[in-house]
C-alpha cells in the first residue's frame, strides 16, 4: 500500500468518524426535541381545558349578571337557565344508559 493511499485511508476513516459523532449529536438533538414537543402537548391540553373552564365560567356569570339586572334582559337569562335544564337533562339520560 502506497503512502498515497494510506493518507486517504486515514482520512476516510476520520471522516467516517466524524460521521458518527455528529450523527449521535442529531440523535441525542432530536430525542431532547421530541420530548419538548411532547411537553409542548402536554401544556397545550392543559390550556385548553383551561380555557374551556374559564369559557365555563365566564357563561355562568353572564347568567348571574343578566339575573341581577332586572332590566329587559330576563328573555335572554331564561333562556340560557333553560338552556342549562336541556344540558343538565341530556346529561342526566346519558348517565341513565
Amino acid at each position: 500500500m502506497t503512502e498515497e493511499e494510506q493518507n486517504l485511508l486515514i482520512n476516510l476513516k476520520d471522516n467516517v468518524q466524524r460521521f458518527f459523532v455528529e450523527f449521535e449529536n442529531v440523535e441525542n438533538e432530536k430525542s431532547v426535541l421530541e420530548n419538548q414537543v411532547s411537553e409542548l402537548k402536554s401544556d397545550i391540553e392543559i390550556l385548553k381545558k383551561e380555557k374551556s373552564e374559564l369559557s365555563h365560567k365566564i357563561e355562568q356569570l353572564r347568567l348571574a349578571t343578566h339575573l341581577l339586572s332586572g332590566v329587559d334582559e330576563n328573555r335572554e337569562a331564561k333562556q340560557k337557565i333553560n338552556k342549562l335544564i336541556r344540558e343538565i337533562d341530556k346529561c342526566i339520560a346519558l348517565l341513565n344508559k
